[in-house]
């Protein structure tokens, strides 16, 4: 399936520039829409039933200040989405037909974030957002698992700075679990757009062992050439060693499932997932 709809998640911060120079990289080659969202929370709710001993009009005071905040933010992320718009020459449209090439819209999202992303994001085939490189976003994994758990979706994340081409080598993290083989299936558009792409395999541990060509003869299938790949630290744990990998390999993207703690904590994820999040300094895209 062709990616025609990009979710793109702003913050009102000087990283938002990155998330979308990423977001139209991915879109190009199928001349996708970008839809980017900016989410003001509804705090209401939460101040209310608290259980914090506050009356109702020092609540409804915080309310209107932190509503404040948001207004302005989103403000202030949607005139730096118009700019970016123009620099890029990219038409505005919120509906199908009415063009071809790129196009991009600007939505409001008022609400608890999680629902709202689950909303937008599961009416999109990627979503876009920044890494976990920038400190000041206290939500920024949480919304990374509402992304992925909530809507369903593959993440790309973005990281501090972008590869000069995104999309020119890519590092495919592959075990033969289910959430390998579903990272693959929900790249095969953006694979597509690499020039090169290799796979990285190792068996976790309690794990039975796979054979990447497995994986390699799948992706042939799709017409995409890939090739195996040692590890670049063996001795390490994975996470270090993947990472350790993508950088000897000069990768700029990688591919990756999202792992969990456990079966029933969606909301956790896994060792090798957020040595990713945190460490990666290449754009990667993970699915759950």
């Amino acid at each position: 399936m062709a990616i025609k709809s990009i979710l793109v998640l702003t913050n009102a911060m000087p990283s938002d520039r990155a998330t979308l120079d990423l977001a139209l990289a991915a879109a190009r080659p199928s001349d996708a829409h970008l839809c980017a969202l900016f989410v003001r929370q509804d705090v209401r709710e939460t101040l209310l039933y608290s259980g914090a001993e506050t009356d109702s009009v020092t609540i409804e005071r915080m309310v209107a200040g932190i509503d404040r905040e948001g207004t302005e933010a989103s403000k202030r992320a949607h005139a730096a989405f118009d700019d970016w718009c123009v620099r890029n020459r990219l038409p505005a449209r919120d509906r199908p037909g009415d063009g071809a090439g790129v196009s991009a819209e600007w939505r409001d999202g008022f609400g608890a974030p999680e629902p709202v992303i689950a909303r937008f994001g599961s009416l999109a085939d990627l979503i876009v957002e920044t890494g976990l490189h920038e400190r000041q976003l206290p939500l920024e994994q949480s919304t990374i698992e509402w992304s992925l758990f909530g809507a369903g979706r593959p993440v790309l994340v973005c990281p501090a700075a972008l590869p000069e081409r995104p999309f020119k080598t890519a590092l495919i993290a592959w075990n033969g679990s289910r959430e390998a083989n579903r990272a693959v299936v929900g790249a095969l558009d953006v694979l597509r757009a690499c020039e090169d792409i290799r796979v990285f395999c190792r068996a976790e541990t309690g794990r039975p062992s796979s054979d990447p060509d497995e994986i390699i003869a799948y992706l042939g299938w799709h017409g995409i050439t890939a090739r195996t790949v040692m590890g670049a630290n063996p001795s390490a744990a994975i996470g270090v060693d993947l990472l350790d990998t993508a950088r000897r390999e000069g990768a700029s993207l990688l591919v990756t499932g999202a792992y969990t703690h456990g079966r029933f904590r969606q909301m956790v994820l896994g060792g090798v997932t957020s040595h990713v999040l945190y460490h990666a300094k290449i754009p990667a895209l993970l699915v759950h």
